[in-house]
């Protein structure tokens, strides 16, 4: 036997392996994106000075704020806003009586879904009263939200004008995104 011969079973063992077809198959790539929402800023509402006995006694005193979201397009989101700190007995999501505090005195303020000041358009945390925004892209929207301190004459009749003190009044709201 020589030499030649003995690599014969390896040249036909190696062209037997490359005439063979590869094996393919795929892999599945998935990824799924969820809806989402973010607060991108807040802007106050300050209602500067109020004066219940001279300018204000007859006209409410109005002010503005604003929420900015984001959201990703398609993305169907509520805004509801709680009813603060010091809401008054009565007080509910649907018909929230919110109130601003000093010390043990308290005045009473609403907020709106918009500029008509309606009672219909008070801004609660109940889907009966919340603001609903549909995302068409991924743009921050800014939603205005209106305040309103009712006049004197009015916390007169509610009897909260002879429970009012000199000082700085505040609140603290929570903004509530669902998506």
């Amino acid at each position: 036997m020589t030499a030649a011969s003995g690599l014969l079973p390896l040249l036909t063992a190696q062209r037997a392996h490359a005439q063979t077809s590869p094996q393919t198959s795929n892999i599945n790539v998935q990824a799924t994106v969820k809806a989402a929402c973010v607060i991108k800023g807040v802007q106050d509402i300050n209602f500067g000075t109020y004066d219940p006995l001279g300018t204000h006694y007859t006209q409410a005193l109005d002010a503005q704020g604003q929420v900015s979201v984001q959201c990703l397009p398609g993305t169907q989101a509520t805004i509801r806003l709680n009813q603060g700190s010091y809401p008054a007995a009565l007080s509910s999501c649907l018909v929230p009586l919110r109130r601003m505090a000093f010390g043990s005195a308290r005045l009473p303020y609403f907020l709106y879904r918009d500029s008509s000041y309606s009672p219909l358009d008070i801004w609660g945390c109940n889907f009966l009263n919340d603001v609903d925004y549909s995302a068409t892209n991924a743009s921050v929207k800014d939603i205005i939200v209106y305040g309103r301190i009712p006049s004197g004459q009015a916390l007169a009749l509610l009897g909260t004008l002879n429970q009012l003190t000199l000082g700085t009044y505040t609140d603290t709201v929570q903004i509530i995104v669902s998506f």
